[in-house]
This record gives C-alpha cells, structure tokens and sequence, in this order.
C-alpha cells in the first residue's frame, strides 16, 4: 500500500490512465473469449459479418494493450527516475554521522537494486489490472453460464488461495535473509575492486579473501535467492494445478447432472484462458514480497517513501569575513556497535579568529578529524555550543554556516568537474592556479571541465587545492593535505601557499605531524585521546612532538 500511495501522490494522472486502459483491455479480451466461446459452442453459422466484427474487435483489444504497454513504458521509467531522485534528496539532507553509521555500501545498494527493485514491483501494476479484469469478467460469464460448476470454482479457490499464501510466504522469508546481505556483498565488491594491488601481492590473502569471504558470501546469497524463487514457483504451481483437479469436477458434475456438451466445451476453453491471467498475476506477487522487504529495509535505514518531496535546501553564501570561531564546552562522542567501548571528544573549548595559522596535532584517533567536521558544522555538537561572531549555530543556521569553510579531507573526493563556482572567467583563473600548483603540463580545463583526474595522490590532492582556491572562503582546514606530498611541493605548501591564505585574511587550520614546520604557524593546538592537551606558540611547540 505504501508503493501505491507513493505513485498516487506523485503521478495520479498517469496511474489512473494505466490502470484504465488496462481494466478496459482484461474486460474486452473476456468479452472477446466469451464471443469465441458463443460462437464455437453454439449452433448459429459462423458468416462474414461475424468475422468482420470479430477482427475489430481483436484490433481494438491489441491496440488498446499497446497504448497500456507505452503507458506502462512511461511509468516505470519515470518511477525509477522519480525514486532514485526523492531517496537522493533524503541523502543529501541527513546529517554527515547518520550517513557515515549507514555506510558507503549500504548507499549504494539503495540506490542501485533496491531502487529496481521497487520499480520493477511497481511495473506488474498494469498487468495485475488486465490480469483482475479478465479473472473478474471471465468468472461472471462463467456464473452465468452455469451457476453449479461456478460454485465448484469457487469452493477449489480457497485451498488455492490458502496453498499459495502458505507457500508464498516461505519465499518471502528467503528473500528477507538474502537482502540482508546486501551491505555485505557490496563491501567484498568493494575490496575486490578498490584491494586489487593487496590482493595480488599476497596470494594467501587472496586465497582466504576468495573462499572464506567472498565465495561463502555469494554462494549463502545463491541458495537464498534460489530457495525464495523456488518456493515462489511451487506456489505458482500449485495454484495452477487445481484449474485440472476443476475441469475434472466439470466432468463429475456433466456425468451427475447431465450437462450440456456446449456448456462444457465453454467451460473448459474460458477456464483454460483464466489460467494463463491467473498464473500472470500469481507471478507478480513476488516481486510485490521484495518490494515490501526493500521498504522495510529502507525504512529502517530512515528514509521513507511517503516523506514529503521537497527541494534541497539551497542557502545562499553567507561569508562572514572577519570571523570569530568560538567553542564552549564542544563534546562528540561514538559508540561502537560492536563492543562497549566508546570515544568522547571534549570538552572542547577553543577561540579561533581570520587571519590565524593554526596547526593541529596529535596522536592516530585523538579526535582531530573529529574536531574539524565540528568546526565544520558537519558535525552536531551533543554538549556545548559553537559561536559565530558571537551568534550560537543552531540547527537552522547550519547551512548557511557551512558556507564560511573550504575543508580537504585526508579522504577527500575529486569531482571531475568545477561545480558550484562562477562560470565567468573561471577557465583563466583556474589555468594560473594549475601553474602555481605545478600542473600545467598534466591537466587542462575547459568550461569548468577537468581534463582528467587519473593522477598520483599528491597531483590529485593539488588538483584538490586548485578546488579550494577558487572558492575563496574564510576558513581554509586541511586534514594531512601535505602527506603525500614531494619535499619540494611539501616546502612550497608550508613556506608559500599557507602564509598567503594567512596574509589574505583566511583563518588556516592545518592538521600536520611535520613538526619542523610549526615554526610558520601562529599556533599550536595538541590533542590528546579527545582532549586539548597544549595550545602554545611555535616556540613553546618545538619541544612537544606528535606521537
């Protein structure tokens, strides 16, 4: 019901058009079977005029199927369209630890197969229509044409029913074991892919990669989706069936009560030609069974289908240049899933101003990261408030808060495009920066296109930089930006590049283990397992190395 719900409130014109033609194409081929059926059984001669009036009929019923398969064409694309934006929507509007808790993997998965998979449920909605329509019209004639035997079909349906209800259900439980390893699959695709270089130097890890993870992961998945297809067919099968133990009781009742050859003929033709609609039906109720699995997977994942469609919320920049970052009592913690330990960041209180260098430092899992996308407003805080110019950021106010800072992430991602900036001579400007950067000989753009992105890390963290400059925001943070770069570049970095966003009026927060250069910096802030252990000037800094 909930798929339902979701394409009447998005496309209730073009359902209720397919749905339309779909009941009228099912009543008018029952009609035209019941004709054949008259025609065959009865006494009258066949002649040109029934002929004539037959192929009419035939073309209207063909030409009314394929206007209901091109409004089928329209509607299942648009679904697939209209869902993978309205999911993507929800993604782009949860909070960065909701996304990161979900994982990558499971991301994907949502927006690759269970975004078909719903579609593909919602493409039976027609042929379930012609299917009911043609069951409904075919088993009013069949009452009319002989109420006894019509109570015969009537009393064989509940078992039926009861039979494939029973037997339906057992693949819908397989079907739910199977996508619930969907997360897991996409991260074994995921190591096979992006671990390629470790795995083919190390054949033992190669070796146990393959048998013990990957192939036990896709064979559990095999025999699951074999086992939910399977009992779906026996279902299917089973409903079928009866239609012969039916016609048998047919039999029974001409030899108990006499009845009329002609009847019986017509009987067992429009009996013979439900069972083709019946199996069509009982075929679409599986994909019906993922289709609710998925959803309730989905849901509980925190995205809904009946959430209300509404725009990305787009804020307008606001720079607030000077600014004055202020922390007060700032605390983050994460909780493991799969022990009891857990890490707390704070409290912080910190007092960050434009035109400071400041170098962050500290140990592996001290929480400098964690810092930053507080800073960042990628993170809420769940004790303490952040200050801008003296105003609290509050929820409301994230947004446009976010706007104020340019921050390259250690795992930062590359567009291949210059999104979100000015057009007007953004080409020009990016070429002198690919020069200051030392790029010029291995990547070009072109309307705001990069040439090409398939660089070492270093260049690739250059191209990154390019990026950030052109942005020109207030707050510039760097989260190990010069790792892996040269010593040459890496000198460039720390003697040019940072004093120059200093010297333009940029509050520059550098996360860096290179000790020797503190020197450039105004201040040095360690961490130590979540807390502020120093905030000194260089040369109170120069003794205190990052472990």
């Amino acid at each position: 019901m909930k798929l339902l719900r979701y394409i009447l409130r998005h496309n209730k014109r073009l359902l209720a058009a397919a749905v339309q033609i779909s009941l009228i194409t099912g009543i008018s081929s029952a009609f035209l079977m019941a004709l054949i059926s008259q025609r065959l059984t009865g006494k009258d001669s066949l002649d040109f005029a029934f002929i004539g009036y037959f192929i009419g009929l035939v073309l209207i019923v063909l030409l009314l199927e394929l206007t209901g398969k091109w409004l089928l064409i329209r509607l299942t694309t648009w679904n697939s369209y209209h869902l993978r934006m309205h999911l993507a929507q929800q993604i782009l509007s949860k909070d960065l630890c909701q996304l990161e808790n979900i994982g990558i993997p499971r991301l994907l998965a949502l927006l690759t197969d269970d975004v078909r998979g719903i579609a593909q449920a919602l493409h039976q909605i027609p042929s379930l229509c012609i299917s009911i329509a043609i069951i409904a019209a075919c088993s009013a004639y069949l009452a009319w044409l002989s109420p006894p035997a019509f109570l015969t079909l009537l009393l064989l349906a509940i078992p039926a029913a009861w039979g494939h209800r029973l037997l339906h259900q057992k693949g819908k439980q397989a079907f739910a074991k199977i996508f619930a390893m969907q997360e897991q699959r996409f991260n074994h695709f995921k190591a096979l892919t992006e671990g390629a270089k470790e795995l083919k130097l190390h054949q033992r890890r190669r070796q146990d990669f393959y048998q013990e993870l990957f192939e036990t992961t896709e064979a559990a998945f095999h025999h699951g989706l074999q086992a939910g297809r399977t009992w779906n067919e026996i279902a299917t099968t089973w409903s079928q069936s009866l239609y012969f133990v039916f016609i048998a009781g047919i039999f029974v009742l001409a030899v108990i009560n006499q009845t009329s050859p002609a009847v019986l003929t017509g009987y067992a033709l429009v009996a013979l030609y439900m069972k083709a609609y019946v199996a069509r039906f009982l075929s679409g109720l599986p994909q019906w069974s993922e289709a609710e699995v998925t959803l309730q997977q989905i849901e509980e994942l925190g995205f809904s289908l009946e959430a209300p469609d509404k725009p990305v919320d787009w804020p307008q920049q606001v720079v607030n240049a000077p600014l004055h970052l202020q922390l007060n009592g700032v605390t983050h913690a994460y909780q493991h899933d799969l022990d009891d330990s857990h890490f707390t960041l704070g409290p912080i209180n910190l007092s960050l101003a434009s035109g400071e260098l400041v170098f962050l430092t500290g140990g592996n899992g001290s929480g400098k990261t964690t810092l930053i996308k507080l800073l960042a407003g990628l993170y809420i805080p769940e004790a303490g408030q952040v200050y801008l110019n003296g105003v609290p950021v509050t929820s409301g106010m994230l947004e446009s808060y976010r706007q104020n800072f340019t921050v390259l992430f250690s795992d930062f991602y590359l567009f291949e495009q210059l999104l979100g900036l000015e057009k007007n001579s953004l080409d020009t400007e990016a070429g002198n920066y690919l020069t200051k950067l030392q790029l010029e000989h291995k990547v070009s753009i072109e309307n705001g296109n990069i040439s090409t992105t398939r660089l070492s890390t270093g260049q690739r963290k250059r191209l990154a930089l390019l990026t950030a400059y052109l942005e020109d925001r207030p707050v510039y943070i760097f989260d190990e930006w010069a790792a892996s770069q040269d010593p040459v570049f890496k000198e460039i970095f720390y003697r040019q590049l940072l004093p120059e966003l200093k010297a333009r009026g940029k509050l520059v927060i550098v996360i860096s283990h290179d000790d020797h250069y503190y020197d450039v910096a105004d201040r040095v802030i360690k961490l130590d397992y979540g807390k502020v252990e120093a905030d000194s000037c260089p040369l109170q800094a120069t003794d205190v190395s990052p472990s």
